[in-house]
């Protein structure tokens, strides 16, 4: 038992160490800076946690993102306690949704709209963007 505990921990340690070291070959300055803009005030790294664990409904999941976030350097501790007590608090979200709405929503109903609907808003501001970037690389 000792030995599957030790296995499992080491485990953990290696998924974690991975992690930060995919964040911090794939982050860029525009993570960064989204992550700054949402986690930089004490209330806003609440309300984005419990944001967050709202939408993926697992505290657990946002803690070790944050965790990765902060040993890849993208987060401050500051910013990352904030965040964890604010995934603690939406954990009960998930609860509350529940209790109000039943079990009569379905996810899979919206799910592909809103999956249409990211896609149109991307295709809409990547082209924006490059509109944006020819702009100002024009002589003038």
């Amino acid at each position: 038992m000792i030995a599957q505990l030790l296995g499992g921990i080491g485990l953990f340690l290696l998924g974690m160490l991975l992690l930060a070291d995919g964040l911090k070959a794939a982050a860029g300055e525009a993570l960064k800076r989204v992550l700054t803009r949402f986690t930089g005030r004490t209330t806003s790294a609440f309300f984005s946690g419990v944001t967050i664990t709202a939408m993926v409904q697992s505290s657990s999941a946002t803690t070790l993102a944050t965790i990765g976030f902060v040993s890849a350097g993208l987060l401050t501790f500051a910013q990352a306690i904030g965040v964890v007590i604010g995934s603690s608090v939406g954990t009960t979200t998930t609860g509350w949704i529940v209790s109000l709405l039943g079990l009569k929503l379905s996810v899979g109903k919206i799910a592909l709209p809103l999956v249409g609907i990211g896609a149109l808003m991307r295709l809409v501001l990547k082209n924006r963007a490059a509109a944006q970037r020819r702009r100002k690389s024009a002589p003038t």
